[in-house]
């Protein structure tokens, strides 16, 4: 066989790959009861078809008819809505050091995740190079994981000879009056980096220029409610997006924060009140600004901090966002997101439906994807999780899984 008639074989072969890439993969859910998250109206049954991986269309009648080369899920007495969101994890943060075996624990950990119905999550605080890996694996259907949107993580050197870092990289960067931060973002960016994360040992003046930058790049702010010395309404002022942990909020009423969270746990622990004219003060700007706050108050409350669920209660009274985040890791059957939703509605007031609302729309518009996933709409990305059993009547149908489905793909329990 000659080279010319090998390299003419070899050509046709490719075109049929990708002639093959081009078939119309068609799923059919039909006669489910759908909850859109669009409205807190009385559920419709219907189906929705979906191609190549996004909600083409949405009918509300019952369906006998399929439509042709689709595969079908009969979801009858069954409930349709938006895949589960995590706006606070961290997959990459095993005790493992060799990096593969810190991979192999990363995997199966993102597994569980997809498997217990979270088809996204925004990871903040983790090892870069090694999200990057997962997220590209995640987005080629190598991994069964949900799709994974990651923050750089900045802080101030002072806090990382505290912690005994001294491994640098441009997904962890310590950041000073000396550094250069415009270069900073576009190495976070270029990293891969949805947003970047300002943790501890930060000054206002500095927080302020790492936000600006940060958002002239295109990143999301993100960061802990208190970033010492810079408190919540320092983080406010500056234009921060995301403000993490609902028990963070108590330090708005210290008169001043030192650079170390030491210092400042040695002087206010112990002295802090729950009820404070500073904070209906603070979840009044969040609201006018459009602030979230990333609660992950089930984190807290098992971890004794009780403020948790009284801030977070508060701040959904004052119609501050929400998001549905877990920060906790663990052994446990089902993801800690079901927790958290659970004691949203038994600890802070919301209906089930408040609840959802947070690892749905709001934990989507944490980074940034609201147009694109959260809800069930014509022409969003097919991130689904069939239940069972109707979350609206009990948050905890929830746990209640038949399938899950990212990106038009079906995974079954």
């Amino acid at each position: 066989m000659t080279r010319s008639i090998i390299l003419s074989l070899l050509a046709l072969l490719c075109l049929n790959a990708r002639a093959e890439e081009k078939v119309k993969k068609i799923l059919y859910v039909k006669n489910a009861y759908i909850i859109d998250m669009l409205t807190n109206q009385p559920i419709q049954k219907g189906s929705v078809l979906i191609v190549d991986g996004r909600i083409k269309d949405i009918t509300y009648q019952n369906s006998n008819e399929t439509p042709e080369n689709a595969e079908v899920i009969d979801a009858e007495g069954k409930y349709l809505m938006p895949g589960l969101i995590d706006a606070h994890a961290h997959v990459t943060t095993g005790r493992e050091k060799d990096f593969d075996k810190l991979k192999t624990y990363s995997k199966d950990l993102l597994h569980k995740m997809l498997m217990g119905g979270i088809t996204s999550i925004r990871d903040v605080g983790g090892k870069g190079e090694l999200l990057k890996v997962l997220q590209d694996e995640s987005a080629s259907f190598e991994i069964k994981s949900p799709k994974i949107y990651y923050s750089a993580f900045f802080a101030g050197p002072s806090y990382y000879k505290q912690m005994g870092t001294s491994e640098f990289n441009a997904c962890t960067q310590a950041v000073d009056s000396s550094t250069n931060v415009q270069e900073a973002m576009a190495k976070a960016k270029n990293a891969g980096a949805s947003g970047v994360k300002l943790y501890a040992a930060i000054n206002p003046e500095l927080l302020r220029e790492l936000a600006h930058e940060a958002k002239k790049q295109g990143l999301g702010v993100w960061g802990h409610a208190t970033v010492m010395s810079a408190k919540p309404t320092d983080a406010l002022n500056v234009g921060m997006e995301v403000m993490s942990h609902a028990e963070m909020l108590k330090w708005e009423q210290c008169p001043s924060l030192s650079m170390s969270m030491f210092d400042n746990y040695e002087k206010y622990y112990g002295k802090f009140k729950f009820d404070f004219p500073e904070l209906d003060l603070l979840f009044e700007k969040m609201k006018e600004k459009n602030v979230i706050l990333d609660a992950t108050c089930y984190h807290g409350t098992v971890n004794g901090l009780k403020e948790a669920a009284i801030f977070t209660k508060k701040a959904h009274k004052m119609g501050v966002k929400v998001s549905a985040g877990t920060d906790y890791l663990g052994d446990q059957p089902l993801p800690y997101i079901h927790d958290e939703l659970e004691t949203f509605v038994k600890h802070c007031d919301f209906t089930p439906y408040e609840a959802l609302r947070s690892a749905t729309v709001i934990a989507a518009e944490t980074f940034k994807m609201r147009s694109e996933i959260g809800t069930i709409e014509k022409g969003k990305i097919a991130d689904l999780l069939l239940l069972y059993s109707n979350p609206l009547e009990n948050i905890s149908n929830t746990k209640d899984i038949h399938t899950v489905i990212k990106e038009g793909v079906i995974y079954k329990k």
